[in-house]
Parts: structure tokens; sequence; C-alpha cells
């Protein structure tokens, strides 16, 4: 279906199909259909505690919901006033009423595709192979996947091909790390990939098949492009399986409140990014799309001189009311875990790398320039310190040469910044945005990233706290699947380890240093809501609760300002409505 897609037929009624078999309902499906605006309230949440993140009135007992509007917020008499006959009164009860979370940066697609398989988040190499020869006992035919490794389960030259081998002779396999950049795989992958000894690697020195002494690949595969390659030819990536994992995964995000995504970059179908990204709009169409989405054009590697007009036939192709595709995404390095983020020392325990970004820095400014004159907001993946100061640098030249806009460029990830950046991002008007569910002391910051960084610049991980503190804006995403230690797409886990510091579930946990960067709750509502709007600009229509937005909102079981920081991430999202109807609960 995907090489028909390609030779050019209908895809909408292409989507459509999809869409039926991924047990999605057609047009004549209501369920989730938003009420007709009226003169008299649809449905009214009174008796709560309505956390409105509006500064001149931030907390209320009710809201009013007239379509797909707040048409009030107030008091519970000012807001029962405007009941009528047919409106529905939802009694909190107590309960807390906010805004629906927006994630900054996540990737529904590559989530649903990668972690589909066996979960490898386990303790060590040892488990993970047996949990995959179990796997590939229950599941005898077709290629074995998986997800969750981490770094820290195998020596410093990584997993092999020979772990697998012993349990996949005759079958491939492979298996995705938990930060989303590396891939395992066995020999029989490698031999349908048609990679061996004299397989160019796709971007020299950054995207690479990991080589042993004589030059041969050792199974352990770097970055997006290398590992695409051989995911496209051991399972082609199609759009048949990647609507039916999507349209899986979407309840799961309502239930978790999210009402708003950036989606940072997805798999092409061949050379097409719209392909899948067209996905959305059937949804939206069908009633069945949960989310707003922001989406963008990803550029992994060079040739840089296209990505502007890229992105602006995107722009072209979706643009909906709740589907937008306007963003250049940029992939700037890799990860420390890999020593493939861009650092300005060496590598603690490999001093002869820094490692690096599959661009020179005069193509930074380039693409830059280019991308902010044509008035594109540019959002950096950055998790080497190296990267950020080269794209602020980058964006700085860009405000100097251009002329006077509102921009909404984005920095994201941070692991470590530079002392001399910090105030940068506030200066130059760009936000940093952060996984915060990856500020937990565990094994991955705590051991990993000391050996990677040493114990100076480890004690300096994720600043988001003294970012703000020197003026600059700070935004979350759990850029699920990607992860550190843990993977979720849950926004609550992401607030409740930027308050603590700490892993969930053990509150005597050691706190990640430096400790007066935990961000107080406000702050980390915050940066989950109202200022991930702003990043998206979308925070004329939703981030906060304020009659003329959107009715996109939750309620919690729980006031989270009256529970222990240990407790946010249990507290249960009882409703979500998005655009006036409820996608979970309600």
């Amino acid at each position: 279906m995907t090489q028909g897609l390609r030779g050019g037929v209908d895809r909408r009624r292409f989507l459509q199909a999809s869409l039926a078999c991924a047990g999605v309902a057609s047009l004549s499906g209501a369920a989730l259909a938003a009420p007709a605006a009226t003169d008299r309230a649809s449905v009214i949440f009174h008796n709560g505690r309505v956390y409105t993140l509006d500064p001149g009135k931030p907390w209320a007992q009710a809201v009013a919901v007239a379509g797909d509007r707040i048409v009030a917020v107030g008091s519970n008499a000012e807001v029962l006033a405007l009941a009528g006959p047919d409106t529905r009164a939802v009694d909190l009860a107590g309960r807390m009423l906010m805004p629906g979370f927006v994630e900054s940066h996540i990737h529904p697609f590559v989530g649903g595709f990668m972690t589909s398989g066996v979960d490898l988040q386990l303790a060590t190499g040892t488990e993970a192979v047996a949990a995959i020869a179990a796997y590939a006992t229950a599941h005898p035919t077709g290629p074995v996947r998986g997800f969750g490794w981490r770094v820290d389960m195998f020596p410093p030259e990584g997993p092999t091909r020979a772990m697998l081998d012993a349990v996949l002779p005759d079958r491939p396999g492979f298996f995705f790390a938990i930060d989303g950049h590396s891939l395992w795989v066995n020999s029989k992958a490698l031999e349908i990939a048609g990679i061996d000894a004299h397989t160019p690697d796709p971007v020299p020195g950054f995207s690479v098949y990991v080589r042993d002494k004589s030059g041969n690949p050792t199974g352990y595969v770097l970055e997006t492009s290398a590992v695409l390659e051989v995911v496209d030819a051991v399972d082609p990536i199609s759009l048949d399986t990647m609507t039916k994992l999507l349209v899986d995964w979407l309840p799961k995000a309502s239930a978790a409140g999210i009402t708003s995504v950036y989606d940072a970059g997805v798999p092409p179908i061949g050379a097409d990014q719209g392909a899948i990204l067209s996905v959305y709009t059937e949804l939206e169409k069908q009633d069945r799309l949960p989310f707003r989405v922001v989406a963008s054009y990803l550029l992994k590697a060079p040739p840089v001189d296209a990505a502007t007009a890229s992105t602006q036939d995107l722009i072209r192709r979706i643009d909906t009311d709740l589907v937008q595709a306007r963003i250049l995404k940029i992939i700037g390095d890799g990860t420390p875990e890999g020593y493939t983020a861009w650092l300005l020392e060496p590598y603690a325990d490999k001093p002869d790398s820094i490692g690096s970004s599959p661009f020179s820095e005069a193509q930074w400014t380039s693409m830059i320039l280019e991308a902010d004159r044509a008035g594109l907001d540019v959002h950096v993946h950055a998790c080497g310190e190296r990267t950020a100061h080269v794209a602020l640098d980058a964006f700085e030249a860009a405000i100097a040469a251009n002329p006077p806009r509102d921009r909404r460029h984005t920095i994201a990830h941070n692991v470590l910044t530079d002392d001399a950046d910090i105030a940068r991002f506030g200066r130059l008007g760009v936000i940093a945005q952060f996984s915060a569910n990856w500020m937990s002391a565990d094994p991955d910051t705590v051991e990993i990233l000391t050996e990677r960084y040493g114990p100076a610049r480890q004690s300096r991980l994720y600043r988001p706290k003294s970012i703000l503190a020197a003026g600059g804006a700070v935004t979350f995403g759990t850029d699920w699947p990607a992860a550190g230690y843990f993977s979720t797409y849950k926004p609550l886990d992401a607030i409740q380890v930027a308050v603590t510091r700490q892993l969930i579930g053990r509150p005597d946990a050691p706190v990640l240093s430096p400790a007066a960067e935990r961000l107080d709750l406000a702050q980390a509502i915050h940066a989950g809501t109202l200022a991930g709007a702003r990043q998206l600009r979308l925070e004329d229509r939703v981030g906060s609760l304020e009659p003329g937005k959107r009715a996109d909102l939750i309620v919690l079981a729980r006031d989270l300002f009256d529970v222990s920081p240990h407790d946010i991430a249990s507290v249960p999202v009882d409703m979500t409505m998005m655009n006036g109807r409820f996608t979970h609960g309600g």
C-alpha cells in the first residue's frame, strides 16, 4: 500500500481506508462532535478549584462552555446563571479544573512505532536478551522489534549483533534505544539492509554504523539517518501501520490530559513528510482528533538549501482549524549517551571527542537566517551545549540581519547549558524547551552522564529555573518516546519531576543537582500549558481558561496544590475536553 501511495493514488481515499482498518468511525460517528454554540452554556463545570492561568483571575469556582468556546469563568452563582434547559452541569465537588496540557515536544507517530514490540526498559543487557528471546518464541514469524534499552546495560562500545544472533539467528531484529537516537540490530537485519564493511556511513562522524577493528558493523547504529536506513529495509514504514499505531495511542493521550501537541518530527513516507501528517487532518474531518497539532518539517542532515521551501510547502498543504505544519525542526546533534551530543569541551570518558553536529557552523547560520527571513519559527534539537551556543549565535545573527517581528524560535532539551548562554535565551527571546521528565537523579543522569561529562559538568544539568530567573521562557514536552531513563507521554510525570528532581515513586530518592533548579508547581504548570501554547502560537486560543478561548480543559481528581509533590503524577485525570467536546471521561 505504501508503494501505491508513492505512485500517486488518491491520498484521502487511502487515509480513510487506513483509518477504517484502525477502528476509527466514519464522519457519521458523532461521539466526540462539538455541540452547537447557543446563547446558553452547553456545559457548566461548577463547585471546583478552577486554576485558570489567567494572571488577572488565577482562581475561580466555575466555567461555562458554549460550543467550542469558554464563555464565562467565575463564581458558582455567576456561571450557573448561564444554564439553560439543555445545559449539562458537572459538579466538580472540589476537584481541580485547569487548562489542558500543551505538549511542546512529542512524537505521536514515532512513539507508536518505536514502542510496539518487546519492552526493553529492564535492568541489564542479559535481561534484555532474555526478553527478546521470549518475545520471539511467542511471535514466531516476521521481524522482531522492541524499544527501551539503555547504554548503561552494555559495555562502552555498545550492544552487539552477536548478542542478538544467539537468540535470533535467522530472523531480523531491531531494537530502539530509549533515547530514540540509537538502534541495536542483529546480523540478519544488517544483511537485509545491505550493510557491511564497505557501506558508507550516512552522515560520517555523526550518523554511523559502529564498527569493529576490521571495519565490520557491530550491530550498534547511531542517529536517525543510519537508523532509518536499517528500519526501512527490514520493516518499511507504511501509512496504514502508522495510522493504526497512532489511533491506538490517542485515547491514552486524552487520558493523560493532552489537548495540544507539537509533533517534533515524523518518519517520512518516501520523501514526503506531509503524507503522514495528513492522517491528522483526516482524523479531524471525522471528528476523531482529540488534540490540536502543530507539526514540523524535519531537517536531519545536509543539504540545507531546500529546508525553508520544504517547510513552506507543508504550510500550504497542512492548514486546518486543528492541524498546522509550520515549524522548521533541525536535529542539531544527538545524545550524550551515544557521544553524539556536540559539546564545548571533550567528553570526560572520550577525551578525543566533543561529539558533532550534522551541520557546519556556516550551514547553521545560513539555514536559520533564511528561515527567519521567511517568517518561520525554528525548533532546534540540542542536547549538547555547543549546539545550543551555535544555534543562539545563528538566531542572534538572524535578529540583526532581518526585520523585527514576533519570533518564537526554540531550543529543545538543553541537557547542559553553558553559563554564558543562560541569559541569552531571555535576551534573544529564544524559548528553552525541556523534557522535564528527564530531570531525575537516575542511573542515566547520575552514572552515565557523570561518565560523559565528569562531575563538575554533571552537577549543572538541566537548569530551567536559572533561565526563568534570567528572563527566559521555559516550556515542557515529554519527547515521548525518547528518554534518558524512563519513557513517558504523561505531562503530570514531567511536572512532578520538575518540582522534585527525583524519580517518581521514590520520595526518598536522591535529588538531581543542582537542587536549586527545582521549579515550584505554578512554574511547572505554566511550562506545560500557557508557555507551551505561546511557543506554538496558540496562546490566543488555548493555554489558559478565559472567556473567548477554546474550551480545552481537564478535570483532576485532586487539587495539585494540595497534594504532596511526590503524588502529583498519581493524580487521575478524570475528564479531558478539547474544543468543547469530551475526549476522556465525561
